[in-house]
């Protein structure tokens, strides 16, 4: 095996590991200093990222979606307890508009920081995050 083949497979190793650590202990992952994503939500998880620090959350899975364990009125019920905005922009997985992209910045730039971003894996939030900041639509 060459020196390259080995350092692919290492990171890929790598890689899997921390994806399988990130959703086996339902932690949050850190883009930058102000935002979060996290993936598949429960009241009790929610209840621990609230204890983190977080000021606010903006929830981008639709209520409806397949698999959804936990409802935007719940998660903002939990949240109103430590003082902590919630935002519902539900947004469609594979789907993101531009729309979506410039009503999430108005958001992100209105509100109090550190925030956590909820959806099903995750992906889908950072898309949306990623996807205003490269249009120069965040407000660092």
């Amino acid at each position: 095996m060459t020196n390259h083949v080995f350092n692919r497979l290492i990171c890929c190793l790598i890689f899997c590991f921390s994806t399988a650590t990130f959703a086996e202990n339902g932690l949050s992952k850190a883009l930058t200093n102000n935002v979060s994503v996290t993936g598949q939500m429960s009241s009790e998880k929610f209840s621990q990222l609230m204890q983190q620090g977080f000021k606010s959350v903006v929830v981008n899975r639709p209520d409806e979606e397949d698999g959804n364990k936990v409802k935007v009125s719940e998660l903002r019920e939990i949240a109103e307890r430590q003082h902590v905005s919630v935002i519902y922009q539900p947004v469609m997985s594979g789907k993101i508009t531009q729309t979506d992209i410039h009503e999430f910045a108005k958001y992100y730039n209105e509100l109090p920081k550190p925030i956590l971003m909820v959806c099903r894996s995750g992906t889908r939030s950072s898309a949306l995050f990623n996807q205003a900041k490269s249009q120069g639509l965040l407000h660092e």
